[in-house]
């Protein structure tokens, strides 16, 4: 493939988004919408061509996914009604999601559906406490334009495609070669003595798995003093234990089975390597709800002109939100 395609694709879709975005005719938005089409599917061929040269075709529910994720994410940002986008962004979620299962990551999966659920919560609380919704199904013309049309389009756009032709320079290099490879960075023996190590450091996760193994005896600690599980560089662990007072000492070999999982792996991570970040999200996170009661609950009577002003949208005239309720006329 040639390695300009990716970043002319970038610019087409960074135009034709802006399009999109920004309020227009009815007319205008088509034609944009058709340009990304054609951008998307010039790349999907140009990309294609490359996998068939390569022989490794993806699974047909990654594409899948794939097209749900990023169909749901225009619309998510396109569409005039919040409520509507909220929508769309579940829908780029599940896909998400989905693509994580594929990766075998189920962790992942089901927290990225359990943390943005919540999150989708949120919005719907900000939509219904402080979005003025029209009053009949068709009535987008009675909404104000601060909430139909987006603060900073052309920025938003920008900023989001530079950062995809970066990670596309990350993926694809200068030439168009593959530079990153699909490779594990730790070869599965290393892998399994990480485990063991941090199961060793869960003093009561490893003492109930160690203590069907003593049968009445003791475990030998480490010449470290800490040391219970002892892993091989080979990937595999045992444990000291000592019998009839300590004059039997034997090493007892210990399954792959009693390895913690991914769940209790990422749990410890978060505990004791990130209890900062950990602690500061969550103070943001309700910081950010008494935000959004309080701000609710302000009554201010203000202008249009101030409304618009308050918002940084001081550039948008009415006939901008005229036109942009005939969109979804």
């Amino acid at each position: 493939m040639d390695p300009t395609i990716p970043y002319i694709a970038c610019v087409l879709g960074a135009g034709a988004l802006y399009l999109l975005v920004r309020p227009g005719r009815p007319t205008v938005k088509i034609i944009a919408g058709l340009i990304g089409l054609m951008v998307f599917i010039w790349l999907a061929v140009s990309a294609a061509g490359r996998i068939e040269a390569r022989g490794a075709w993806p699974e047909p529910f990654f594409l899948i996914f794939s097209v749900i994720a990023i169909s749901a994410a225009v619309r998510m940002i396109t569409h005039t009604r919040p409520v509507y986008s909220a929508l769309y962004f579940v829908l780029v979620v599940f896909a998400s999601a989905g693509m994580f299962l594929m990766l075998e990551a189920e962790f992942m999966a089901f927290a990225l559906i359990i943390v943005y659920a919540g999150a989708i919560l949120i919005t719907y609380m900000f939509v219904l406490m402080l979005a003025q919704q029209a009053s009949r199904a068709d009535g987008v013309v009675e909404q104000a334009g601060y909430d139909v049309n987006p603060r900073e389009p052309a920025a938003a756009v920008v900023v989001g495609f530079i950062m995809l032709a970066l990670f596309t320079n990350m993926i694809f290099g200068t030439d168009g070669s593959m530079v990153m490879e699909l490779q594990a960075s730790r070869t599965p023996a290393e892998a399994s003595v990480e485990a063991w190590n941090e199961l060793d450091a869960m003093s009561l996760r490893r003492d109930s798995v160690i203590e069907p193994y003593l049968d009445g005896g003791k475990v030998v600690i480490g010449a470290d003093g800490s040391t219970i599980v002892h892993a091989r560089p080979d990937g595999t662990a045992h444990i000291t234990v000592s019998q009839s007072m300590g004059r039997l000492v034997e090493d007892i070999e210990l399954p792959e089975s009693a390895q913690p999982v991914n769940v209790e792996r990422v749990g410890w991570a978060l505990i004791w390597k990130f209890p900062v970040s950990l602690e500061v999200a969550g103070v943001i996170l309700l910081l950010a709800m008494f935000g959004a009661v309080v701000l609710a609950r302000r009554q201010i009577e203000l202008g249009e002109a101030d409304l618009h002003a308050a918002a940084g949208m001081t550039h948008y005239s009415t006939s901008d939100a005229l036109h942009a309720g005939g969109d979804e006329a």
